[in-house]
């Protein structure tokens, strides 16, 4: 079976075989590698402190096919795998913040969720230049979320990216905040526990049973004919995404 790059950000055609993922649930990195799925660590960031230093939402923006966005005070030893395995990286000049968390971007379909006055603007440019419709919230984390489950259908918890969804076409679930855990922080968020592992399945690092909104998430991802997989027994924990970017033909 072909590997070949993921064509559209955060949706696979087919099976994932790679994802950007952080190794903080050491359970959830088992169970995907028994599912066959490889992963690449985004290891830390220089200057921020705390669980989101490891996420893969902050440090890095697939933009489709080989081209990805990565935090220029990122690790470069995961630049070097990313690099192998065929990606071309584009640093960020300024340093990914907590206060400015520049690759933090929701695409889904056609459109960019983004806070257009934190976003990288070379990234901004390189989704214009490929025809992607930005659409500003002052949610700086809008990927951290949202959870994408199709191109036009996403989960939130987040008021400003529910009411923008709303407005522009895309079929969007509001859930209740919390339910999520995030050492440090009072809850995670929905998008940072989550990826699409095929078009039709999508995954949590942790029960997705145990969250108080659980029988709406199942049957919202059931209408878009997704189903749910739970990669472990735990809580569901915000562990910064899980970020398609190869897949099986």
């Amino acid at each position: 079976m072909e590997e070949v790059f993921t064509r559209q950000p955060n949706i696979p055609f087919g099976r994932v075989s790679l994802v950007i993922m952080s190794g903080i649930k050491k359970c959830v990195s088992e169970e995907l590698s028994r599912l066959g799925v490889r992963r690449i660590d985004p290891w830390s960031l220089e200057g921020i402190s705390g669980a989101e230093s490891s996420h893969a939402d902050m440090s890095f923006c697939h933009t489709g096919g080989r081209r990805i966005f990565c935090a220029g005070n990122g690790d470069a030893s995961a630049w070097r795998l990313l690099e192998e395995e065929g990606f071309e990286l584009i640093k960020t000049c300024a340093p990914v913040s907590s206060a400015v968390p520049s690759l933090n971007v929701c695409i889904i379909g056609d459109k960019v969720l983004c806070d257009t006055k934190r976003t990288d603007k070379d990234l901004m440019s390189a989704l214009e230049a490929e025809k992607y419709t930005l659409l500003h919230t002052n949610q700086r984390y809008a990927r951290c979320s949202a959870a994408v489950i199709g191109k036009d259908a996403l989960i939130t918890a987040d008021p400003s990216i529910y009411e923008l969804c709303r407005n522009n076409l895309i079929d969007v679930l509001r859930i209740s905040p919390g339910g999520i855990e995030l050492d440090g922080y009072s809850y995670g968020f929905i998008g940072g526990c989550c990826g699409l592992l095929s078009p039709d399945i999508l995954c949590f690092s942790g029960n997705a049973a145990m969250h108080p909104d659980y029988l709406n998430i199942k049957s919202f991802a059931r209408d878009h004919g997704v189903s749910l997989l739970c990669l472990s027994d735990e809580p569901l924990y915000d562990i910064g995404g899980i970020l398609p970017i190869k897949e099986h033909r």
